[in-house]
């Protein structure tokens, strides 16, 4: 395996989200990709295989070039708000990363849990307060904005999950726009 891949579990979760949107939308999203692309994407995604990176990237974008009706930020956010929802859930394969009332359980996981699902990169957590933590990606793929903002989507939601109320999630720096890491201010009462 080489360092562009991720796991499926990335991939499953988009094409639920997908799903979710509804068959017209759906159709019209597959339709937009390659012949094989569309064949792995509806195929059989085994949670624990590695997948090219680039398919994840090509659906994310053919998703919002489809979905988004000018609102692409909201769609990222809201991709991984659904994704916390689908893989932290009461039947998610990371649930046991999850531990009602203990928002920084699942902080702490963050890294191993990014690891296990990215070919490349790392995540680091700093709890800051009692009711505060700081995430940071260093390395691995290029960085996007559209990227980060699936990644505060889906840190509010497994604030909210742990629970956390008010979760609130802002990055104050990005490699997309030349920091060295990006970083999530997460905070929550």
């Amino acid at each position: 395996m080489g360092d562009k891949h991720v796991r499926g579990i990335l991939l499953g979760a988009r094409m639920r989200f997908l799903n979710a949107q509804g068959a017209i939308p759906k159709q019209r999203v597959l339709d937009s990709l390659s012949d094989a692309d569309r064949a792995t994407l509806t195929g059989v995604l085994l949670p624990n295989s590695w997948y090219d990176a680039d398919l994840l990237a090509r659906l994310d974008d053919a998703i919002a070039a489809t979905v988004a009706r000018g609102q692409r930020r909201e769609l990222f956010r809201a991709m991984g708000r659904y994704s916390a929802d689908l893989n932290l859930g009461p039947a998610g394969v990371q649930r046991p990363y999850l531990r009602e009332g203990d928002v920084h359980f699942l902080m702490r996981h963050v890294p191993r849990m990014y690891t296990a699902v990215h070919g490349e990169g790392r995540r680091t957590y700093e709890g800051t307060g009692e009711r505060s933590a700081v995430i940071r990606t260093l390395e691995g793929k290029e960085a996007n904005d559209e990227d980060c903002l699936t990644t505060v989507g889906w840190l509010e939601r497994g604030i909210e999950l742990s629970g956390g109320l008010g979760a609130r999630v802002v990055e104050t720096r990005c490699r997309a726009k030349g920091d060295p890491f990006c970083e999530y201010r997460c905070e929550w009462r």
